[in-house]
């Protein structure tokens, strides 16, 4: 993964964004999916995250042609629309 060396986008801070590995989820066409463990640039001030493009294509590819290793979970979804 590359280093950030210029401000976050979202907060302006310039503090130096953090190597850290976050779960991040996704929906599409009415389903969700999750990923663990996803290397990430992550701003030390607002939290925004960065993602290297073969991450994101990794994630697209992935759901795409789902692994036959990943796991079910249940969820509940729930709208707070009057």
């Amino acid at each position: 993964m590359s280093n950030r060396s210029y401000p976050c986008e979202f907060c302006d801070t310039h503090l130096p964004q953090e190597k850290k590995r976050v779960t991040v989820s996704r929906q599409r066409k009415g389903k969700w999916f999750i990923f663990e463990n996803v290397e990430a640039l992550v701003c030390p001030n607002c939290g925004h995250r960065y993602f290297d493009a073969q991450v994101l294509e990794a994630m697209e590819q992935h759901i795409e042609h789902t692994p036959a290793d990943a796991r079910p979970i249940e969820g509940w979804a729930i709208s707070l629309k009057g």
